[in-house]
């Protein structure tokens, strides 16, 4: 019986072994798969195609989650959405910017309007309406007898 401990303790490490085999077959081309999947969607960012990165990093996440590739994909996601916020941020600046220059134009540009609404037209004189002449005052008429002609009817 002195074979037996060492029949048991040959069998735990065959179990451990073979665990250890069946862990790497099964996990190892996860791995290489979500690896693969990766260097795509760091291609797709150099290239600029970022919905295409990161719909390729999500499906590395949700498919091959207890993968090295999987945190890389989980840190570039991260890095994607910031990089997306930063230029929100620069654009948003942007536009205040150019919608401040724009206000000052306007305001600018109506009181110029103002000012040349205010001056008389250059170039032409003004003159001042005319005014008609009062009528002459008439002097009180006298009531006068019709005169008698010397006519002759006949």
């Amino acid at each position: 019986m002195k074979g037996r401990p060492l029949l048991v303790l040959t069998a735990i490490a065959s179990a451990l072994l073979g665990a250890t085999v069946v862990y790497l077959v099964l996990s190892v081309p996860n791995d290489l798969r979500a690896d693969a999947i990766l260097q795509e969607a760091r291609k797709n960012i150099t290239a600029g195609e970022n919905e295409k990165a990161r719909q390729s990093l999500k499906r590395i996440v949700q498919q091959y989650p207890r993968t090295d590739a999987a945190a890389a994909a989980t840190v570039a996601l991260v890095s994607l959405a910031q990089k997306d916020r930063d230029d929100l941020a620069r654009a948003i600046a942007l536009l205040r910017t150019q919608n401040e220059q724009q206000s000052r134009l306007i305001s600018d540009l109506q009181k110029n309007v103002t000012e040349i609404g205010k001056r008389p037209p250059q170039g032409l004189t003004v003159q001042a309406p005319a005014t008609k002449p009062a009528p002459p005052k008439a002097s009180p008429k006298k009531k006068t007898t019709p005169k008698k002609t010397n006519r002759r009817r006949g």
